[in-house]
């Protein structure tokens, strides 16, 4: 083989490496993403996040190759809890996890599983209705896209809210004259027990009650082990008092639009599944829940079905009110309540309280 030969052959195996570059590596387009959520991967809805969302939305990706997303974890940094809505919305954040609950103000609709206690610990089912309604009822889309936000999903990490008290609480008299931290809309499930409610968050639960801000929170068992609630509040009322649809995925709609149309329908694709794996996450922490609060020196009381009905009977009509007050703004409370609780009776769910019938 002469030298000219050989190099006409090593030319050649550069030019197809380089071409082999430009067509495969050099091709795939990675876009930087900033994932957002006041509470860190403690918590199993970041953690779940983290683990499975964000790996699994680059292995859809992958199968085309020609995109894949670089992301920046903004877990408990960047913003507290509540800060998630404003940061996504102004860019701060490029997509994450807002708790509905805190934000009854600007996307009302949304909370509709926050004002129908004692109707269902299904918690998939519950968060698997909150996207059906989303998807089907266009004020709901609405909501977030006037603060900029996409909305993609609904889910939650809530079985059940119970109770976690200094005292123990045998009967619904126990409830007067102390103080409840809770996160907002949950704490009118205390209406009419005589409990004083302290709006809060996860976060300061433990030291609120250490502290004596108050005697006692409504919580959920998925956060006993991480957050050491047992330690300060013993006595675990195990209330079923309903599974909520506590979290929405959220992304940038600025943003979002700009996306490839290909990346737009993985993260659609995937989020479904990240709310049933959270779901089913939640539901086998809510027995490791009670197993550490043993665990931390408390003790776990299970509600009689009895004291559950006449809890619910006690409180006033908190899902016609919430209704009412959303229908006088122009928008479908009514209508969003009696399609919620229509799809619960339709699966058959132990509802304490017909609350758009009453």
């Amino acid at each position: 083989m002469t030298n000219v030969t050989q190099k006409r052959l090593l030319a050649a195996a550069i030019a197809g490496i380089s071409t082999l570059s430009a067509h495969g590596v050099a091709a795939q387009e990675k876009i930087n993403v900033t994932v957002l959520s006041g509470y860190t991967d403690r918590t199993a809805w970041v953690r779940t996040l983290k683990e499975f969302w964000m790996p699994e939305v680059n292995k859809r990706l992958a199968e085309s190759g020609n995109y894949e997303l670089n992301y920046l974890e903004a877990f408990g940094t960047v913003v507290q809890p509540r800060g998630e809505f404003d940061a996504i919305g102004n860019g701060i954040g490029n997509i994450g996890l807002v708790v509905t609950a805190f934000h009854t103000d600007k996307v009302p609709l949304s909370s509709v599983s926050y004002v129908t206690p004692f109707v269902t610990v299904d918690l998939a089912l519950t968060s698997e209705i909150n996207d059906a309604l989303t998807f089907s009822i266009p004020e709901m889309q609405a909501g977030w896209e006037k603060f900029n936000l996409e909305f993609v999903g609904h889910m939650g990490a809530i079985k059940s809210y119970n109770v976690l008290s200094k005292d123990p609480i045998d009967s619904l008299d126990d409830f007067e004259g102390i103080k409840v931290s809770g996160a907002g809309l949950n704490l009118r499930w205390l209406e009419g027990l005589g409990a004083t409610g302290v709006p809060t968050a996860l976060p300061k639960f433990y030291q609120e009650v250490n502290s004596g801000v108050s005697d006692a929170l409504v919580g959920w068992a998925d956060v006993v082990g991480a957050f050491k609630l047992c330690e300060v509040a013993p006595h675990f009322l195990s209330a079923d008092m309903g599974a909520v649809s506590n979290f929405a995925m959220v992304a940038n709609k600025t943003w979002f639009d700009g996306l490839p149309a290909e990346v737009q329908t993985a993260i659609r694709e995937v989020t479904p599944e990240y709310r049933n794996l959270l779901a089913e996450v939640t539901t086998a922490g809510d027995a490791n829940g009670r197993e550490a609060c043993v665990a931390q020196g408390g003790s776990v009381h299970e509600i009689s079905a009895e004291m559950r009905q006449e809890w619910a009977d006690t409180l006033p009509n908190i899902a016609k009110e919430w209704a009412s007050a959303i229908d006088g703004t122009g928008l479908p409370g009514s209508d969003v309540l009696t399609a919620y609780m229509d799809l619960m009776r339709a699966a058959d769910q132990p509802i304490a309280r017909q609350w758009d019938k009453e």
